[in-house]
């Protein structure tokens, strides 16, 4: 595995502004604000540029590519970017609840300060990519492929892993409670302090159970008789 770091966006000075009432499918060196809630911008394109303070709820923005952008406070909740390809993307304090992103490419990307709580990364594929203080509790990480991936200070309460592949990801710092799918974390990297959290996890996917009494309750009570 490659400890390379990130890849940042590479971004021009100048950029055009742009807002909710444009209907392009394409947007280079641009700046978009505005509301963009709701609307169908699917195989949408856009390169070198900034979304700052955007509305993005509900929108199908499905196979849509972004490269080399940088999206600060904007709000993405519930919309759906399904087979999106996402490179050299840095994401900061956005609020992604809700979000689709089954099927998505994610290579060389940054989320941090993000709200993404239950979100749909199902079979998304992932190479270089960090998260950074995000809440990401509840949401759905089946059947996806993480290659230097990490997970730092997260909350991942209740987040789904079954049929991940997740081979050398850093948990450091994060929640892990309640975990669906713990028995697939082989190759994981977790710290000390995280050791029974994951460990409960697995003992209750593998339908384990703790009971310190040696017999079973049925034979105590016709011992007693």
């Amino acid at each position: 595995m490659s400890m390379r770091s990130l890849r940042p966006p590479r971004i021009p000075s100048q950029l055009a502004e742009e807002d909710g009432t444009s209907r392009g499918d394409s947007y280079s060196h641009s700046l978009l604000r505005g509301d963009f809630s709701g609307q169908s911008r699917e195989d949408t394109f856009v390169e070198q540029s900034r979304i700052v303070q955007a509305q993005f709820t509900g929108a199908l923005l499905s196979r849509s590519r972004m490269t080399d952008v940088v999206v600060e406070n904007s709000d993405f909740s519930g919309a759906e970017l399904d087979e999106a390809a996402v490179e050299r993307v840095e994401f900061r304090d956005c609020r992604l609840s809700g979000a689709i992103f089954s099927r998505c490419s994610f290579r060389d990307v940054r989320f941090v300060g993000c709200r993404i709580n239950e979100a749909n990364f199902r079979m998304s594929q992932m190479t270089h990519v960090r998260f950074e203080d995000v809440d990401l509790r509840g949401s759905d990480f089946y059947a996806a492929t993480m290659e230097s991936t990490s997970f730092f200070d997260c909350d991942l309460t209740n987040a789904e892993f079954t049929k991940a592949s997740i081979p050398d990801v850093r948990f450091h710092g994060s929640t892990l409670l309640d975990l669906k799918g713990a028995e697939y974390l082989t190759g994981a990297i977790i710290e000390s302090s995280q050791v029974l959290p994951i460990a409960l996890a697995v003992l209750a996917a593998l339908r384990i159970r703790i009971d310190d009494e040696r017999e079973p309750p049925e034979t105590v009570r016709k011992m007693g008789h």
